[in-house]
């Protein structure tokens, strides 16, 4: 079981709890007592710091490893306005959600990250072959390749689990997923789904309009994205509505179905249905990317080996012909 649907089942479980009108102290002894290891201990922590007087969002923010930034700030706005079951109950929702999605990329990933690996110890064997290269340099240049895969993914899995750790390299990293095909497409409507995700809930909780926006820039996860929204907080300082301080760049029927919500009232109905219409696009979109990223991997890799077994036969045939 991932972390993501670990801690969905805790927000599950603490959201049916707090709805059955149990106080917060009992709620979290009965979780606590169905969970093990560090999901035990952090909760435990959590626990502790409410008996000393903090807030829940005071205790989750002293665990910024295990609660994302939407997290924190949807459990401060919800403890205020008295609705933190309701919340726990979204935010179960929404990390279900995610986790279906890093899934599906992971499963329909595993076979193309084998393949590189095959591929790693392929590209240098005609070297070895025709005796260009000794046993050592043969296994120092598949150590290389091998090497490069894996801390390719630990950048990406940081960027992705810890992104606090790599702020500098944060934004250039989230403009150059954008540029990719199909993936940028996914990122780029999961990012708007999370931010019209959490406006809605923050707004939902009783926070001031113009503090929900400038809260829900802050977990929709690429900072490119979050850029195309940040004009809205300055618009309803400025006494205007959210959707004209937002770029040109978001989706248009996105900002029509903002600006209907603003001027009938019903915001947070038309910014449910943006999250919902965001939310299908991302999934389409990385369903499609999931597809199409083995096919690609498997056209690469064959083209560069009959590239190699060509070279090879060029080479061999080159060398009869001088005897």
């Amino acid at each position: 079981m991932g972390a993501r649907t670990r801690l969905a089942r805790v927000y599950y479980d603490l959201a049916v709890m707090l709805d059955a009108g149990v106080p917060i102290m009992r709620t979290l002894d009965i979780v606590i007592q169905g969970r093990q290891g560090f999901l035990r201990r952090v909760l435990s922590q959590m626990r502790e710091s409410l008996s000393k007087g903090s807030s829940v969002a005071e205790s989750m923010e002293k665990h910024r490893g295990v609660f994302p930034a939407l997290d924190r700030v949807l459990v401060e706005a919800a403890e205020t306005s008295g609705s933190l079951g309701e919340s726990f109950k979204m935010l179960s929702e929404w990390h279900e959600f995610v986790h279906r999605i890093i899934w599906k990329m992971l499963t329909h990933m595993m076979y193309p990250f084998l393949i590189l690996h095959i591929a790693a110890f392929i590209f240098p064997l005609p070297s070895l072959i025709l005796g260009h290269i000794t046993g050592a340099s043969y296994l120092f240049k598949v150590l290389r390749v091998v090497i490069a895969l894996y801390i390719v993914l630990a950048i990406v899995s940081v960027r992705l689990f810890r992104p606090e750790r790599v702020r500098l390299l944060r934004y250039p990293m989230d403009v150059l997923v954008l540029w990719v095909p199909i993936l940028g497409q996914a990122v780029y409507h999961l990012s708007i789904s999370r931010y019209a995700k959490a406006f809605g809930m923050l707004y939902k909780a009783g926070v001031p309009i113009a503090e929900s926006a400038e809260r829900a820039c802050l977990t929709v996860g690429n900072q490119v994205v979050a850029r195309l929204f940040a004009g809205g907080t300055a618009s309803i300082r400025r006494g205007g509505m959210a959707w004209e301080g937002f770029s040109n760049r978001l989706p248009r029927e996105y900002r029509d179905l903002w600006q209907i919500g603003e001027e009938t009232g019903e915001l947070d109905k038309t910014v449910d249905k943006i999250a919902e219409i965001s939310s299908d696009r991302a999934n389409l979109f990385f369903n499609e990317f999931a597809r199409w990223l083995p096919i690609v991997v498997y056209f690469v890799i064959m083209a560069i080996v009959a590239a190699m077994v060509l070279m090879l036969a060029t080479q061999v045939y080159g060398n009869l012909y001088t005897f």
